[in-house]
């Protein structure tokens, strides 16, 4: 016996019966620069970063943080700094997330800034042991003018 796609108070439900749960993505509100930062990148013993740059006078609202790896060595991390200097140097640690063969959304209403053509984001993958590894990481956001 088979089941049959059904809507139920908004609920929406598999073939096969279960539950079907989706997130919608980040979406930008008007007027405003939709930002993407990241990407799946091999990591081994040091750490593999991407940096946005905070547009000058504008200030970055982070909307979703979200990554996975591979179940390989001691595991995994995604961390998200503020990086006020734009080098690595003075940085605050925003989230962390640790992953081993699995995968990660966290829903964010930060805001960075204001930018002055060095405050940056950092993205950084990091490797906790053993071989190198796929690592994704990825933020979505927005810039808007500084209030």
């Amino acid at each position: 016996m088979g089941f049959q796609v059904v809507e139920i108070d908004g609920a929406t439900f598999t073939a096969d019966g279960r539950l079907k749960v989706a997130q919608e993505p980040p979406v930008p509100p008007p007027a405003t620069t939709p930002v993407e930062l990241g990407g799946i990148q091999i990591v081994g013993n040091t750490p593999v970063d991407t940096v946005h740059i905070i547009g000058t006078g504008k200030t970055l609202v982070i909307q979703n943080l979200s990554g996975g790896a591979a179940p390989i060595g001691s595991g995994s991390k995604v961390e998200l700094h503020d990086d006020p200097n734009g080098n690595g140097t003075g940085m605050t640690l925003l989230r962390v997330a640790y992953v081993t063969g699995s995968s990660f959304s966290i829903d964010l209403n930060r805001e960075l800034g204001p930018g002055n053509g060095t405050h940056a984001v950092r993205l950084r993958r990091v490797s906790l042991g053993g071989p190198s590894r796929e690592i994704a990481a990825f933020m979505a956001g927005y810039e808007r003018t500084a209030t």
